[in-house]
């Protein structure tokens, strides 16, 4: 079996028998109840330690959601084992982490494994109970231990079954996705696929940043990341960033959980679409006959804009401009991708 590591003060790990003898012996003097083999009155039941603090199982607080965020950008749990592109099974170990972070001194008695072996403590119903608390601000993702493929394709689906959109469309809004954060929703400009949210700073270092440093950022204070570009189409303004972590979704304001939550920066990228000023791109984007190419470079030239070359962005280049040229022909080659992944998984025997 499995041990839990310890990582932190609020974490849990193996244990040694000293270690276990130390507790038992601490627990013994707090509650009033002898270790097994000693000869010392117990305290009547109704004053036992544990029974005067019941386990806690009920929502999330506001630190404990702040805790789960923490999780997200470490991509662990503090638990021995890390987090994946696994749903369910990321939902279970930051459940664990939470039981047991609430529950450590109420567990004194009880069953020895609990907080200790892994498997154990995961397949508690105790535990279980608390995996709806977990996800209610949305699925508990990795979303760099998931291929890059598998994000694509779950963008495309989004666009077109969710949001009504052509295929040629979403893809041409995918492929743009794909070339501004390799569709990593954590992606803070100027990155890399492996540490989305490591970059340079504002005082000129090099930080792993926190999720609230990347939605806090700011130049006045030196706080934050250097570069602006944040989340799947690295949106960069400062009234269309402050707008993503002030979407709603789910009946939520996510705030800094925007950050790890792929669906939601799909649906706000969806919603600007609908503002008055995207109008004209949305009226080719909605278009039935529009081609992926048309939608590529429509997105990239309306909707990203991307600056190639400082200060100008590429809509404001001639269009033969080797740079317009480049990048446009770039995005086009990742649209297609994007609309080729699409088909083969739904169309598998095409």
């Amino acid at each position: 079996m499995r041990h839990f590591r310890a990582r932190s003060a609020a974490g849990f790990g193996s244990i040694s028998r000293r270690e276990r003898y130390q507790a038992d012996v601490f627990f013994a003097d707090l509650t009033g109840r002898r270790r097994q083999g000693r000869r010392r009155r117990q305290a009547p039941a109704a004053e036992t330690y544990a029974e005067q603090r019941p386990l806690s199982l009920g929502p999330l607080t506001e630190r404990e959601w702040e805790i789960v965020i923490s999780m997200l950008t470490r991509g662990e749990a503090d638990v021995g084992r890390p987090l994946t592109g696994n749903a369910g099974g990321n939902a279970r170990l930051v459940a664990a982490r939470i039981f047991c972070d609430r529950n450590a001194l109420s567990l004194e008695g009880g069953d020895p494994l609990m907080c200790i072996v892994s498997d154990a403590t995961l397949a508690d119903a105790r535990v279980r109970s608390l995996v709806p608390h977990v996800t209610a601000r949305g699925p508990i993702i990795n979303w760099t231990r998931v291929k890059r493929d598998a994000r694509v394709l779950q963008v495309m689906r989004l666009l077109v079954r969710t949001h009504g959109y052509p295929a040629n469309a979403a893809a041409g809004m995918a492929g743009n996705f794909i070339d501004e954060s390799n569709m990593l929703p954590q992606r803070v400009q100027g990155s890399a696929d492996e540490t989305p949210m490591r970059a340079q700073n504002l005082a000129g270092g090099v930080t792993d940043f926190t999720a609230a440093d990347v939605m806090n950022r700011n130049v006045a204070t030196r706080t934050g990341p250097l570069l602006e570009g944040v989340g799947l189409a690295q949106w960069t303004l400062t009234a269309r960033r402050r707008g993503l972590f002030a979407h709603t979704f789910r009946g939520l304001r996510l705030g800094a959980r925007v950050l790890f939550d792929l669906d939601a920066q799909v649906d706000y990228a969806a919603t600007e679409l609908r503002m008055t000023s995207f109008a004209p791109l949305q009226r080719v984007l909605t278009n039935a006959a529009v081609t992926v190419e048309s939608a590529s470079d429509a997105v990239a030239l309306q909707y990203e804009n991307p600056r190639s070359i400082a200060p100008a962005p590429i809509a404001t280049l001639p269009a033969t401009h080797p740079l317009r040229v480049q990048v446009l022909q770039q995005r086009r080659a990742s649209s297609r991708r994007a609309l080729e992944i699409f088909n083969a998984a739904e169309n598998p025997a095409s």
